[in-house]
């Protein structure tokens, strides 16, 4: 499906809903070789017309011309800062979303939407009752109401949102269009504030009962996992790989650290919270004879212990929290710190699941996830000991250019097992070492790379992970997709890609804002192929991108055709338009600041704009002087005045201004304002001055002669 004409009314019953940043009608274009506009003669009945004008020849954009026919257009929207691009961009989200369960009603504004599907027909959607749209070309229309039939085509495309803002339309866009399941619902929602609010859900308790700095510590933590899952997905890997040695800014860690929590300062609170002061000198003999235990061991089992420790926190927690245990007198600590059964032991001890009833399902599943998790560290205690080494506190672990694939296999299973035993209740942290460029992209990968569903990996076991083993995974076939699902339960995998991305450039480098769009194009191709995977009977056949930014360097990437933009008319209400005129493609950086920006006052620093024009005011105001009042009208306390503001400007700006036509100029200025200054003074005045010049250059060749002579000078 390509979205290929939007318009939008926003004057419903003659007024402008609030929040819409002063649009009224707006009129946007995405097609590659058209522009559409809307027509109305409300003299006839009323009379509604689309008209299609073929676009110039320079002015086409040519299939493939982002690398590849798949990415069908990457459209820019740009403009003044308050013009509304966001609010445009959440529009058309709340269109689309709408079209998917054909619930248009609710919707603040009405519009017309002109559709591509994949047999290439057209398809006319809108909301005006009653009216029909006229057009010159053959298209399939719809009038949405309660009883039309969505669009197959729109129900088999994906909407993927990014935004690394936080604004309350986010959040309420979030939990207005979510429906069943986060990867399954047809809008994906990917910003910052719907992630902060999925990882407080997937943690399985209401922010209610959290403070603010433990929200935060979860989307962080659960940020932190996926980003790890994905970091060693073997195919992503190699796709990093592959475009790094071509020169695009990826995100490629060659290490990591894992920071892990003191289990024995969690073990702690959970004695403190659970058994009381009756279990503290049990308890303080349990962590004396640990701590022997790791100074004798010099370490050894440090990571593995601690692993398994807060681990076994965890479960003692959840069974705190579903059993409501008063005290932990039948929990029996571990006395053996080498082997998973003296942990497992302990965890039977609080809760035995072959003693309880079905009733304790949930606790029974997670008393078999932290088994699990026990298990594959010491099955694997080899490996863990081989590959990550104890380095101030922290686990550190070498990556390098080519991971080695037992190490590969072990971070797979541990990332994910990891992950399932922590709940609510992290106690692992991974710390790549990136900039704040590389995370930015690094999100942005890892959340298009979870909108995949399946997995390209065999069950994954317990067992100790052999070189044949993880050969055997290396190979398996992939069984990738994208999915949407609606209420009805109909499932429908995708072959469609809309893409927003609000300030695309926002915390970016500048030359990452120049590699931004050839770094996305490439990603994209790589990770939605056609088809998905090997023997697969579907895949992306068109990707499509809608962004806004303020970055000239980004927009120098846009063909005219691409680029929208957004001008606050005198009346306060905003249009969008084209500028074929501008060309951005290729550009000048200076032109595209001036006319792609509407930077009306410059293109220069604010406050260095303010400081020059103070120099010139003076300037002028002196010069004006000159001419309008007599030689004698000037005393001397004005005239020094002056001069020091004009020696001032010269110490406070000229000298920061770099060499060049500016500087150069206003030295000129100043040199000569100081002559007219210097003959407005009266003769007494210069006479004066000039009897103090004599003296000065007196002294100071008496001074010469001395020193010339061997004398001593004072000074």
């Amino acid at each position: 499906m390509r979205l290929l004409y939007i318009y939008l009314d926003f004057t419903q019953n003659g007024k402008n809903p609030e929040g819409y940043r002063g649009h009224k009608q707006c009129e946007l274009n995405f097609d590659t070789e058209n522009s559409y506009t809307m027509e109305f003669d409300l003299n006839v009945t009323p009379y509604y017309c689309l008209k299609r004008t073929k676009r110039e020849e320079s002015d086409k954009i040519e299939q493939g011309f982002w690398g590849d026919e798949r990415i069908y257009n990457i459209s820019a929207i740009v403009g003044e800062n308050g013009t509304g691009k966001t609010t445009l961009m959440h529009a058309i989200i709340r269109l689309l979303t709408a079209l998917y369960e054909k619930d248009t009603q609710e919707l603040p504004f009405d519009f017309a939407c002109l559709l591509q599907d994949t047999e290439k027909h057209l398809h006319l959607v809108y909301t005006w009752d009653r009216v029909e749209i006229d057009t010159a070309f053959i298209c399939e229309k719809v009038a949405y109401s309660e009883d039309c039939v969505p669009l197959t085509s729109i129900r088999k495309t994906k909407l993927l949102y990014f935004s690394n803002t936080i604004s309350l339309e986010d959040m309420e866009q979030y939990y207005g269009m979510r429906n069943n399941n986060l990867y399954t619902d047809p809008l994906y929602d990917c910003s910052l504030c719907a992630s902060m609010i999925r990882a407080q859900e997937a943690s399985n308790v209401t922010s209610d009962n959290r403070a603010l700095e433990s929200q935060l510590f979860t989307y962080f933590t659960f940020e932190s996992y996926q980003e790890a899952r994905y970091l060693f997905d073997r195919n992503q890997r190699n796709i990093l790989l592959h475009m790094r040695n071509q020169g695009y800014p990826v995100p490629f860690p060659r290490e990591l650290n894992l920071e892990i929590y003191s289990s024995l300062e969690r073990l702690k609170k959970v004695n403190d919270a659970i058994g009381g002061r009756s279990q503290a000198d049990d308890y303080s003999n349990w962590c004396q004879q640990y701590n022997n235990f790791s100074y004798l061991s010099q370490n050894r089992y440090f990571i593995l212990t601690e692993l398994s420790l807060n681990c076994m926190v965890n479960f003692l927690l959840e069974v705190n929290g579903l059993l409501q245990y008063s005290d932990m007198e039948q929990v029996i600590l571990p006395e053996e710190f080498t082997n998973s059964w003296s942990y497992i032991k302990t965890m039977n001890s609080a809760f035995a699941p072959n003693l309880v009833s079905d009733n304790n399902s949930q606790l029974q599943d997670y008393y078999q996830t932290c088994k699990k998790y026990i298990q594959f560290l010491w099955n694997n205690a080899e490996h863990i000991q081989r590959y990550w080494k104890l380095d101030k506190g922290r686990c550190h672990i070498i990556l390098g250019e080519h991971l080695d694939p037992i190490l590969q296999e072990l971070m797979i299973r541990f990332v994910d097992i990891n992950r399932a035993v922590s709940m609510h209740d992290y106690f692992v942290i991974y710390h790549w070492g990136l900039s704040s460029g590389e995370s930015i992209l690094l999100h942005l990968f890892t959340k298009l790379r979870y909108l995949l569903q399946g997995n390209i990996y065999d069950e994954e076991s317990t067992d100790f992970i052999t070189e044949e083993s993880a050969q055997k995974v290396m190979l398996a076939q992939r069984k990738e997709f994208i999915v949407n699902c609606f209420e009805d339960d109909e499932e429908l995998r995708c072959d469609s890609i809309f893409l927003f991305l609000d300030e695309a450039d926002l915390s970016l480098h500048p030359e990452w804002q120049r590699m931004f769009i050839a770094t996305l194009t490439e990603f994209l191709l790589c990770l939605y192929q056609n088809p998905y995977y090997e023997g697969a009977d579907s895949g992306c056949w068109n990707i499509q991108i809608i962004l806004t930014t303020h970055s000239p360097l980004m927009l120098g990437d846009f063909p005219a055709a691409s680029v929208l933009y957004l001008k606050k008319n005198k009346d306060g209400f905003v249009t969008a338009e084209s500028n074929s005129a501008l060309q951005p493609f290729g550009q000048n950086l200076y032109i595209l600041l001036k006319d792609g920006f509407y930077l009306q006052n410059g293109t220069i620093g604010a406050l260095a704009q303010k400081k020059i024009k103070s120099v010139l005011e003076d300037i002028q105001a002196i010069r004006n002087l000159e001419h309008h009042m007599p030689t004698n009208a000037y005393n001397t306390e004005q005239l020094d005045e002056w001069e020091e503001r004009l020696e001032a400007h010269r110490r406070k700006t000229v000298r920061y201004l770099p060499q060049g036509i500016i500087r150069n100029k206003l030295e000129e200025e100043i040199a000569v304002v100081l002559a007219i200054i210097n003959r407005r003074r009266n003769p007494e005045r210069k006479e004066q001055k000039k009897q103090k010049l004599r003296e000065d250059i007196a002294r100071l060749q008496h001074q010469l002669y001395k020193l010339e002579n061997g004398e001593e000078v004072s000074q």
